[in-house]
């Protein structure tokens, strides 16, 4: 069989079987990223890589746009860390340059009636999961592995059910943004919840997928369909001026920016963790922890956290997890990302830099860096926006911003089919 297959009930991906080549590239990518067989965990890397264009996201900006002409309606839109240091590619500008301001700028022009920034979701999940972790690490249970991409969840759902209990219970970013966005902007902008239309906008095709789980996420749409939408919106992207986020959860730490990156996600949960446990400031190597910051399949470190010291882990490419997965017991935190380089790889991402994606891919990962640097508000914790949140709502009412996984066991050596 010289492709893979793509079931009609995929919800992340699409073929358009006039333009398949049958010339079997997606099936390479597949056992060179992910090394899985026939079981699709909806990553998404065969359309990068597909010479024909036969292989597509599901797209879902039309629907939106529905919705947006749709005046009882209040559509909200928030977009992940690597969309604004991809976005760009579509527009002619250097690969990796940061376009928070123009982006936000778009997605006002188009139509949305809020934009919000998914890095308040990132910081969210950063504040839970180094709870969970500090937890954990009290009560001897680790390890703990992350939770944030969709894929690695299918994963283990499907491979390792045993040690589901090793996942955060931690919903992702956008999860936790949709879940707040249904709950506390509705409140507080007195909105009812049947009224609002949740629209993430992502790298990552997975989190298609991941929404039919998490329903408090009506649509995801990827930085290419945001694209797609500025252009038949008749927008020119290039001479917009920088606009900012709405401001209930429009403000952020950088801890949330770098989760866009592979290593982000572990910094990330450490600074805070370290603070969690100790009551003060991480040091500096906190705020750089080289060992974690390449797009090395497999990175591991020890950190000093304190009371402990952590042995972490941080993986690109679920095919890295199958070689290794025997020795992930050994460790205490481990961060897993199906796409290389993290979710500024994601599948969603611009097509137009296909033959230089390792340097497009260091480019977007420094632009995050770069501005993890430039900020003032590292850490999470000091998030003032977080903190209203949690003081004013969180602390008050039963939020769901935990989930629970279950068991999608199959037949793991299960061939391709056409």
């Amino acid at each position: 069989m010289n492709r893979i297959e793509i079931k009609p009930s995929n919800l992340s991906i699409d073929r358009i079987e006039e333009k398949c080549l049958n010339c079997g590239m997606c099936k390479k990518t597949c056992e060179s990223i992910n090394n899985i067989g026939a079981d699709c965990i909806n990553c998404g890397q065969c359309i990068l890589t597909c010479p024909s264009g036969a292989l597509i996201p599901k797209f879902e900006y039309k629907k939106v746009l529905n919705y947006i002409n749709d005046t009882d309606m209040c559509v909200v839109a928030f977009t992940a860390p690597a969309v604004r240091v991809a976005i760009g590619d579509e527009f002619g500008f250097p690969s990796g340059t940061f376009l928070e301001g123009k982006m936000v700028s778009a997605l006002k022009k188009i139509g949305f009636d809020y934009c919000f920034d998914t890095t308040f979701g990132a910081d969210l999940t950063i504040m839970e999961e180094a709870n969970e972790l500090v937890e954990r690490l009290k009560h001897k249970k680790t390890p703990l592995f992350t939770s944030c991409c969709p894929s690695w969840v299918l994963y283990m759902e499907k491979f390792h059910p045993e040690h589901l209990e090793n996942l955060s219970s931690c919903k992702s970013p956008i999860s936790m943004q949709s879940t707040m966005i249904k709950t506390y902007f509705s409140d507080m902008y007195d909105i009812p919840k049947d009224k609002i239309i949740t629209v993430a906008i992502a790298p990552c095709v997975a989190k298609k997928t991941e929404k039919m789980y998490h329903p408090e996420t009506d649509f995801v749409i990827t930085t290419r369909e945001l694209a797609m939408l500025i252009r038949e919106t008749n927008i020119d992207f290039n001479s917009l001026k920088d606009e900012e986020y709405d401001s209930l959860m429009g403000a952020s730490s950088t801890s949330g920016l770098i989760f866009g990156a592979s290593g982000g996600v572990t910094e990330a949960i450490l600074r805070t963790a370290y603070y969690m446990i100790n009551g003060k400031v991480a040091p500096v190597k906190f705020y750089h922890l080289d060992e974690v910051r390449n797009e090395s399949d497999f990175k591991t470190t020890t950190v000093d956290l304190g009371k402990y010291y952590l042995k972490v882990a941080v993986i690109n490419k679920l095919s890295t997890v199958s070689s290794k997965y025997d020795e992930l017991k050994k460790y205490d935190f481990v961060e897993v990302m199906a796409c290389p380089g993290g979710c500024i790889g994601g599948a969603g991402q611009p097509l137009g830099a296909i033959k230089n994606m390792k340097e497009v891919r260091e480019n977007r990962i420094q632009s995050l860096y770069k501005k993890d640097n430039e900020e003032k508000i590292k850490e999470a914790y000091r998030n003032p926006k977080i903190q209203d949140a949690y003081i004013s709502y969180i602390s008050k009412n039963n939020i769901p911003l935990h989930t629970k996984y279950i068991s999608k066991k199959t037949i793991q050596n299960e061939t391709n089919k056409v």
